[in-house]
């Protein structure tokens, strides 16, 4: 049978434990540093990317908006703005519940990322920006319901203006192809991701005249992790096109793509009104120039070659034999200010003289 302690056992007891304390310098007991140490950690939500990748896609993403707000202004023809609202990590169970239904919801594959993403539009800017495209005021309706597949066909314009944005904006840090892969008017029934599975939730308020809703990119962190050491705040200093020296080279390529209407003129020649009118099939008109003189090549309206007509492969074609030097315009002598023209003071040494 156990001993029971006496009062006077257990007050030496105390005594002995405060005298121990005092001589470790009041070092703090283990559960309080435990308690200052511990922090609270939710397994439903885990934080996969880092602030730094997250501070970086907002960058990138805010690009992506401005780039939107330009081009559904010249889409749609009216005033446009898309403003990123927020980055965040959710799991794909808390997307899905924040989304209506029925809305606007695109499937996207970005190559060579595996795995997809979705891009949603919330259908209080859909159903307006189907009735401005088909020459309607832009106004929503009264009762939200299914987008039909014509809808769909109307929207897939704006919708492929966002994604040519995106692509841009990504590529400062990696180089990617999105391709939309499936398309739902309800978002539960496509699954991306697993439930508990986290994501990148990018968010944007899209305003078109006094009308405002809003799109969502969701990116599975799956997607992001592989390649998360170019999302950093110094991705912008390693685009090669932001380099000064390589601004001329980027122009000279966007311009090279450029195309021009090439033209030859064979001759003009003067008909009556009568004859014109009385032209049919077959008819011959007989042209001013001979069947081997030179003839202008025109770009863009402009002549800038001579050239000989002939046959390559079977089909009518001009040799280009010279270039068209336009003639230089006058070079004019700038003098200091105050200076008279050299005629006018010619003029004035003539009327000295005589």
């Amino acid at each position: 049978m156990p001993r029971l302690l006496s009062q006077e056992e257990i007050d030496a007891l105390l005594t002995q434990v405060s005298t121990d304390d005092e001589e470790d310098g009041g070092a703090q007991r283990p559960q309080d540093v435990i308690s200052k140490k511990a922090q609270l950690y939710d397994f439903k939500r885990p934080d996969r990317l880092s602030k730094d990748n997250i501070r970086s896609l907002h960058l990138i993403h805010d690009r992506f908006a401005r780039s939107c707000s330009s081009s559904f202004s010249a889409y749609l023809r009216t005033m446009s703005e898309v403003n990123i609202i927020s980055v965040d990590q959710f799991t794909y169970f808390e997307f899905l519940m924040s989304l209506p239904d029925p809305t606007c919801f695109n499937v996207l594959s970005m190559s060579p990322l595996e795995g997809n993403a979705a891009l949603e539009i919330n259908p209080s800017i859909v159903f307006p920006i189907v009735d401005r495209l088909l020459g309607g005021p832009g106004e929503p309706l009264n009762e939200i319901r299914q987008i039909t597949s014509i809808e769909f066909r109307i929207i897939d314009g704006v919708i492929q203006q966002a994604l040519t944005g995106l692509k841009e904006a990504w590529a400062q840090a990696i180089e990617i192809e999105i391709k939309i892969v499936e398309r739902e008017t309800s978002p539960q029934l496509i699954q991306i991701a697993a439930p508990n599975e986290p994501v990148v939730l990018i968010s944007f308020e899209v305003k078109i005249s006094d009308l405002s809703g809003m799109m969502n990119l969701c990116v599975p962190t799956r997607m992001i992790e592989p390649v998360s050491n170019r999302f950093t705040q110094d991705w912008h200093s390693v685009s090669s096109k932001n380099r000064p020296e390589d601004i001329g080279t980027w122009i000279n390529e966007l311009m090279s793509e450029i195309p021009l209407p090439v033209s030859v003129l064979l001759g003009k020649t003067v008909l009556p009104v009568k004859e014109i009118l009385n032209l049919e099939v077959g008819n011959i008109l007989v042209l001013p120039n001979k069947a081997y003189s030179p003839l202008t090549v025109k770009i863009a309206d402009s002549p800038k070659f001579k050239a000989t007509i002939g046959e390559h492969e079977r089909k009518r074609s001009v040799r280009i034999t010279s270039r068209i030097e336009l003639p230089k315009a006058p070079e004019v002598a700038i003098k200091g200010e105050g200076a008279q023209p050299q005629e006018k003071s010619q003029a004035s040494d003539i009327k000295t003289s005589t």
